[in-house]
């Protein structure tokens, strides 16, 4: 036969081709037909990365839940193994096996966890903003719109839950990475076998093998993945026993041996937490409310025209693999979600979908800007989308109060008198968005809040503000309690029982019995109950406590101990002698004074802790006493900072509820000559006029608390001011306001 013949015979990937035109392989893009990259685009590129730097900035912090990890990895590191308490039963307490690795090797070359995580969290961003930008320049724009593929960095960077999850300490960052990563080398090397030219190296399944070793939803998201693909190359008569074996091989091996270390180590087929949050029961309600909050709170309505045009865009070019793909991944698992509920931080497992959906919408983009006029409109729709990813998740970050409250904005507010006191009723108002306000977008931003309230009044969905300054509130303590062991105080062995199980241990290196059983398999086996609070619904008993040896079962969730600075330490102790429970403080040195039930008696705990005076709450020189230590403490603040309001708030508020109110409002008048537009004091100066029966003092207070809260624009207490005020003119303390 002649050679040119033989030339122009058609090869089998080319009639199957040919006989099959819908499938992906027909007009696939060749992996290396990408843009030149220019001066401007590169530019562009280096900015999208600097302004998601920036953004994340904003947002940095650590939540106390990464130190679950770190104490893990702490023991590791130090030689104890995988354990949360050393020396005590095996819990896999942690759901991030290969994240835990990670920061003990980094803790073995002694970077603290606390640094390494950060670190490895701001690669990992790098990472996946350098694997969306390679996808995205891999899709060739056509003249004057190569500006296109700059859109899905730029999302990345102007998006809240991109930039917050850029740090935490835990796992999260570093998850996506692996993940998105994983899923767009699965499309290059599902091309490669369409074509006819399989890669050597199955990387994709390497990378999703490896997020199934750092979260275990991994495996679902790797699983679908990977089965999508299958299904794609049996429709393409391309599922070869190589490709079997390169997209199943590394990630079946990595899960396997993961899953034999948990059962030879744990003796488990699953993370302890698995147990302690779900046990297999749903809550689809929960979960649902938790997408719909998202699905507002990022405008995702605004995406639908440009995911739509990206259907037609890669039908087009016959690449529908790709958009099968990363559905096949987001679908999947955003049921899985509103299956168990939702999570407790918020959107931390729907993080992962931004990157895919944005660059499915880049695609739409190119479908749309055919010609110089829709381009122009896409630009101004793309600046539409924009300001509907940000302008709610921003508001939600400067409305946010400035001090630490439990479960906000869907929990009561457990600071009487404080400014912040009505910022549950005004957080997320529409008439305080400046877009959301207009109609009909109000009735959304009303929606939104009422499902913000909704799903943070379980524990579902809890902000990064609020995690940020949970964590300062609590390492003190941890400190403290470890100072107070290397003083002799304590002995090294003591043994606390509280809810919050991660700076406090991790700071204080006591042994800690978790009561909701995420390091505890006693207490994650206990049985569900109706779901209320996700992840808080199992609790240990004071019994159990006792029979594991525990010394300080806290009171509260997360305090065994308190400053005496804190009002609440006061109000505890009131309340457990209105209760007459069987509650001791003592002085452990800083000023600080454990408060707890004693699961071992008073007697033995006496004797264990001969340095510490155990005095019951009922004791009448108890209280004089943390007031004494807790006066010393603040006058030595106010001189070094004497115009600060709360420290003067704080005092004032230590004297009212230690029932001091002679002193309380003597302080309190100090502290409205210094800050007459503060309506806090001025309220706090009338419920201690009220102390000392004079309720013409107290009134007047009110009057000036309610000026200083009506030119502070805080329309909501002053309202409420105004409710006060009627009351006592009812009760004819006064003839009228003057």
């Amino acid at each position: 036969m002649p050679a040119r013949s033989r030339r122009a015979r058609p090869r089998p990937a080319d009639r199957a081709t040919r006989a099959r035109p819908g499938v992906a392989a027909a007009r696939v893009r060749p992996v290396e037909a990408r843009p030149r990259l220019g001066r401007g685009l590169a530019l562009g590129l280096l900015a999208s990365l600097v302004l998601l730097a920036f953004h994340a900035r904003i947002y940095a912090f650590l939540t106390d839940d990464a130190f679950i990890s770190f104490r893990y990895a702490r023991n590791l590191s130090h030689g104890f193994g995988l354990v949360f308490n050393p020396g005590l039963e095996r819990v896999e307490g942690y759901s991030n096996f290969l994240w835990v690795l990670l920061v003990a090797g980094f803790e073995m070359l002694g970077l603290r966890p606390e640094v390494s995580s950060l670190a490895l969290s701001a690669l990992a961003t790098i990472g996946l903003w350098g694997s969306v930008a390679w996808f995205a320049l891999r899709t060739p724009a056509g003249h004057g719109r190569v500006w296109i593929a700059l859109v899905p960095t730029f999302l990345l960077a102007l998006t809240r839950s991109v930039a917050v999850w850029s740090t935490s300490g835990l796992e999260t960052r570093w998850f996506e990475a692996l993940v998105v990563g994983g899923v767009l080398r699965l499309v290059v090397e599902l091309e490669a076998h369409l074509a006819g030219s399989p890669r050597r190296w199955p990387l994709a399944s390497f990378l999703l093998g490896l997020a199934t070793l750092t979260r275990p939803d991994g495996a679902l998201l790797a699983a679908a993945a990977l089965a999508t693909a299958g299904l794609v190359l049996v429709r393409a008569r391309k599922l070869e026993p190589r490709a079997v074996a390169a997209l199943l091989g590394p990630v079946a091996i990595l899960f396997v041996a993961q899953l034999a270390f948990r059962l030879v180590y744990y003796h488990q087929w699953l993370p302890n937490t698995y147990y302690a949050k779900t046990s297999g029961h749903t809550w689809w309600s929960m979960g649902f409310s938790y997408l719909a909050t998202f699905v507002l709170e990022y405008a995702v309505w605004l995406w639908i025209p440009f995911l739509v045009a990206s259907f037609f865009f890669h039908r087009r070019h016959g690449t529908m693999h790709v958009p099968l793909v990363f559905a096949a991944v987001i679908v999947p698992h955003a049921l899985y979600v509103a299956a168990i509920g939702g999570d407790h931080f918020e959107y931390r497992p729907l993080d992962l979908y931004f990157p895919l959906v944005f660059l499915l919408i880049a695609d739409g983009a190119r479908e749309l800007a055919t010609t110089r006029a829709r381009a122009v409109a896409v630009a101004t729709g793309l600046a539409v989308l924009v300001i509907g990813l940000v302008e709610l998740p921003w508001q939600s970050h400067v409305q946010f109060p400035g001090r630490y409250e439990s479960g906000f904005p869907g929990l009561p507010v457990t600071r009487p008198g404080t400014t912040d006191d009505w910022s549950a009723d005004t957080y997320l108002v529409p008439t305080n968005d400046p877009i959301y306000h207009q109609t009909p977008l109000n009735t959304l931003a009303a929606l939104y809040r009422d499902l913000v309230v909704a799903t943070t009044a379980h524990y579902v969905g809890i902000r990064q503000e609020e995690h940020d300054m949970f964590l300062h509130s609590v390492t003190a303590l941890g400190a403290r309690l470890h100072a107070a062991v290397a003083e002799g105080r304590l002995p090294r062995d003591t043994y606390i029982a509280v809810d919050a199980v991660g700076a406090i241990p991790y700071y204080s290196d006591l042994r800690t019995l978790d009561r909701l059983g995420l390091t505890d398999g006693f207490v994650s086996h206990m049985p569900l109950g109706q779901r209320t609070m996700l992840a808080h619904e199992k609790h240990a008993t004071l019994g159990y406590a006792h029979a594991r040896g525990v010394d300080f079962w806290a009171l509260d969730a997360v305090h065994v101990a308190y400053p005496a600075t804190e009002p609440r330490l006061l109000q505890r102790i009131r309340y457990a002698v209105h209760n007459r429970d069987s509650v001791y403080a003592a002085d452990i040195g800083g000023s600080y004074f454990v408060l707890a039930a004693l699961p071992e008696g008073s007697a033995a705990t006496r004797a264990r802790f001969p340095r510490l005076d155990f005095r019951i709450v009922s004791d009448s020189t108890l209280v004089p006493s943390i007031l004494a230590a807790a006066v010393a403490s603040f006058q030595d603040s106010l001189r070094r900072h004497p115009d600060d309001p709360d420290t003067y708030f704080r005092y004032g508020h230590t004297l009212y509820i230690g029932h001091d109110y002679a002193r309380a409002a003597a302080v309190l008048d100090d502290a409205v000559r210094a800050l007459p537009k503060r309506p806090d004091l001025w309220v706090l100066l009338g419920a201690a006029r009220v102390g000392l029966g004079d309720q013409r003092g107290a009134y007047a207070a009110m009057s000036r608390a309610l000026g200083a809260a009506q030119m502070s624009g805080n329309w909501a207490m002053a309202e409420a001011i105004e409710q006060a005020l009627e009351r006592g003119r009812r009760r004819g303390l006064v003839k009228d306001k003057g």
